[in-house]
């Protein structure tokens, strides 16, 4: 049927003369018109892989999906279903256009607009992200692409695995990725001079080599910004966060150089919040940590704890759940005596603990106290629960 899909779509499309602008609403009309995720089951695309009943295949590195299966190779546009296994907070936009349909497991999307303030060279701007909206997506859902910039989104993966079809034409222009810092840069960039630097850097660091700082340290003061910025996100994952620090003040634009700090205070935070996922089991505590890795405001997470558990009041779900992640511990050792703290740092949770937020998150401050606005200035001190005071 993917093939009937991919056929009758393609002489759709050539009836508007292959407009680009035209593909995005005729792919999501033949993705709803075929209910896909009704009629195809995943083993199904596993097997017909296995069986060599694929056709030639458009990403064959894997670069986008764990992995990607094209099931349609026209001479305009694709149909790949993607899987996967990691949930992934990548900020992105799109060189091609299109439409996906949630085909199995569940996703959360968030929506972004982005305001350029200064474009470096086409492949890194500067500028301001600003949150749209984040929606929970289930299987038989279909959302247009849109190329470029006019459709933002990140995807995060509930189910392992999840899985997507996308309805796409082949890449055309640049796609970039975008940080809360404001920093957007190129995805897949073709730039093999930059590409072997930013892997002898990483040699570097990996290795631990006596000249690590001196040598990238040199290179970042003196190479353009687009260089520059790409060895040092290849940095982010030093544990030495000083070394790091002062690596990113060798940048010569001091604006440039705070983005950076900022987009590494973030990327720490989401490191910790998906170790974190690994400590807990009960799929409602796993996707209130999702919400908290995605979601960007306050409005949004309640509306997603509706959607995924429509009989109670959100506030008072959101409550009662952190309060259950105040008993769930990860054993330690520290010293000679092992170490059991909560899996967020929260601190001590009693009945009138979980009532304050949930009073906060409605809005409701008849009963406020003095102990209760010092347990919420404790919760809003930790960056892993942001959202839960962004407005």
């Amino acid at each position: 049927m993917i093939r009937e899909l991919g056929v009758g779509l393609e002489e759709r499309w050539r009836r508007s003369d292959f407009d680009i602008d035209a593909f995005p609403g005729l792919a999501a009309e033949a993705l709803a018109g075929a209910r896909v995720a009704e009629r195809v089951a995943v083993d199904e695309i596993v097997e017909a892989a296995f069986r060599k009943e694929i056709p030639p295949q458009c990403d064959p590195g894997a670069r986008f999906g764990q992995p990607p299966v094209t099931l349609f190779r026209g001479e305009r546009f694709y149909v790949d279903a993607l899987f996967w296994v990691d949930g992934t907070t990548v900020i992105h936009d799109h060189a091609f256009a299109g439409a996906f349909e949630v085909l199995d497991g569940s996703s959360i999307e968030t929506t972004y607009t982005f305001a350029p303030a200064r474009d470096v060279d086409g492949h890194l701007l500067f500028g301001e992200l600003r949150v749209d909206g984040s929606t929970l997506r289930r299987p038989g859902q279909v959302q247009t692409i849109r190329r470029g910039p006019a459709f933002i989104h990140s995807l995060f993966h509930l189910a392992r695995p999840s899985v997507s079809l996308v309805v796409r034409t082949f890449s055309d222009g640049v796609q970039l990725e975008y940080t809360p810092a404001g920093i957007a840069f190129d995805s897949f960039p073709d730039d093999e001079w930059r590409d072997r630097i930013v892997q002898l850097s990483e040699m570097l660091r990996k290795t631990a080599h006596p000249r690590f700082e001196e040598l990238v340290g040199d290179l970042v003061g003196r190479v353009d910004l687009g260089v520059a910025c790409a060895v040092l996100r290849s940095c982010a994952p030093l544990a030495d966060a000083s070394l790091l620090g002062r690596l990113i003040r060798r940048l010569p634009d001091a604006e440039v150089a705070e983005r950076l700090e900022a987009w590494v205070a973030h990327r720490r935070r989401i490191e910790f919040l998906i170790s974190r996922r690994a400590f807990v089991r009960e799929p409602h505590l796993r996707f209130l940590l999702a919400l908290l890795l995605n979601a960007q405001r306050r409005p949004d997470v309640l509306d997603l704890v509706r959607a995924f558990d429509p009989g109670e009041r959100p506030e008072a779900k959101v409550a009662e759940w952190l309060a259950q992640l105040s008993r769930t511990t990860v054993r330690l050792q520290l010293g000679d005596g092992p170490f059991a703290p909560n899996v967020l740092g929260l601190p001590a949770f009693d009945a009138d603990a979980e009532r304050t937020i949930a009073a906060f998150l409605s809005g409701d401050r008849s009963a406020w106290t003095g102990e209760r606005q010092a347990f919420i200035d404790r919760l809003r001190a930790l960056s892993v629960l942001a959202p839960l005071f962004a407005d």
